[in-house]
C-alpha cells in the first residue's frame, strides 16, 4: 500500500525515513516501527527535514484511516533531534452538526469521526513558515470516502495556524512552493457531476489570495485526467505524473509544462479539452517499453 488520491493515509507500515548518503550506504532516520514515514520534505536551508508520521497502522486498512492520525514534525539532519509540530487537534465546524462530546466517541443522534486528524504533505515556505494538508476541520468529502484534506500554513515551529483552502471541500494533496511564491497543489475536481477520479493542479499564494488553476482535469471519457506528484525543475518547468488509474498500462505518464504563463492567458477558459483555444497535451503512450 501507498499513499495515493483516494487515502492518503494508506502507507505500508515500517516506511521509515532514510537518508541516503552520496556513498551509497544508508542511515535510518526515523524508524516508523508499526506506523509510517510520509510526505518528507527538505528545509530551504538544507538542516531540517520535514515529514508526516503515522504512529501506527494496525487499525488501517482501504477505506478506514488509522485511529491515531497523522502528525508533522521535523528533524535535524546533524544533530537528530526531533521536534513535533502538529498535536492531533480538531477544529470542526460545530455549527454544522451535532457533535458528540469529544468529538471522537459515538453518542446517539451525534456526529462522530472515528479516526485521528491527518496532518500530512508538508511543505516549507520563505520566511520560516510550512504549508501543509489536514482533516482537522472535519468536512465530509462529496464525491469520495476519505476525509477533507485542506490547506494550511503555519509558522516551522507549529504555531500560528491558518486555514488558506477554504475552498478545499473535494482533497487538495502534495502542495509544493514554486519559485515565483505560489504554492502549486494538487486538488480533486469534484463540482457538478464530475467523478471521483479528476484531479487538476491548481496554484494559490501562500496567504490564500490568487487562487488560480494550471492544468485542469477535463479529460473527456472513461478515463480522465488525474495530476499528482508535481515538482519544479531547475529550469522553472513544472513535472506532474498523470496518475497510474488512467488503464494506460503502468503507473502513469509524466507532463512537463511551463510554470509561467503569458500575460495574456486567460486562467479560467473553455472546459471542452479540444476546443482550440486549449493547448494540447502530447502523449507518448508506451507498452511494453515500445512507444
Amino acid at each position: 500500500k501507498w499513499a495515493e488520491i483516494v487515502q492518503p493515509s494508506q502507507m505500508e507500515a515500517g516506511s521509515d525515513l532514510v537518508l541516503l548518503h552520496p556513498d551509497g550506504s544508508e542511515e535510518t532516520l526515523v524508524d516508523a516501527g508499526d506506523g509510517a514515514v510520509a510526505d518528507p520534505a527538505v528545509s530551504l536551508d538544507g538542516e531540517w527535514i520535514f515529514y508526516s508520521f503515522l504512529p501506527t497502522l494496525k487499525s488501517a486498512y482501504p477505506g478506514r484511516n488509522p485511529v491515531q492520525g497523522a502528525d508533522i514534525y521535523k528533524v535535524h539532519v546533524k544533530t537528530r533531534k526531533t521536534i513535533r509540530l502538529t498535536h492531533q487537534t480538531f477544529t470542526p465546524n460545530t455549527g454544522a452538526a451535532k457533535w458528540a462530546s469529544d468529538y471522537r466517541r459515538p453518542e446517539r443522534g451525534k456526529t462522530h469521526v472515528s479516526y485521528g486528524v491527518l496532518n500530512m504533505g508538508p511543505a516549507p515556505l520563505p520566511g520560516g513558515r510550512l504549508v501543509f494538508t489536514s482533516s482537522r476541520d472535519g468536512f465530509r468529502p462529496p464525491k469520495h470516502e476519505s476525509p477533507t484534506m485542506q490547506l494550511f500554513v503555519m509558522d516551522d515551529n507549529g504555531k500560528n495556524v491558518e486555514c488558506i483552502g477554504h475552498m478545499n471541500i473535494g482533497m487538495a494533496l502534495h502542495p509544493v512552493v514554486l519559485r515565483d511564491g505560489r504554492v502549486m497543489f494538487s486538488s480533486l475536481e469534484s463540482q457538478g457531476l464530475r467523478s471521483r477520479l479528476l484531479w487538476g493542479l491548481w496554484t494559490i499564494h501562500p496567504d490564500g489570495t490568487n487562487w488560480a488553476p494550471m492544468i485542469s482535469a477535463f479529460d473527456p471519457g472513461g478515463a480522465p485526467n488525474a495530476f499528482h506528484f508535481q515538482t519544479q525543475l531547475s529550469d522553472g518547468s513544472i513535472v506532474a505524473e498523470e496518475y497510474y488509474n488512467q488503464n494506460n498500462n503502468g503507473f502513469g505518464a509524466y507532463f512537463k509544462l511551463p510554470a509561467a504563463v503569458p500575460d495574456e492567458y486567460a486562467a479560467f477558459g473553455p472546459g471542452y479539452r479540444y476546443d482550440p483555444r486549449n493547448p494540447p497535451l502530447r502523449f507518448g503512450r508506451h507498452y511494453n517499453a515500445k512507444p
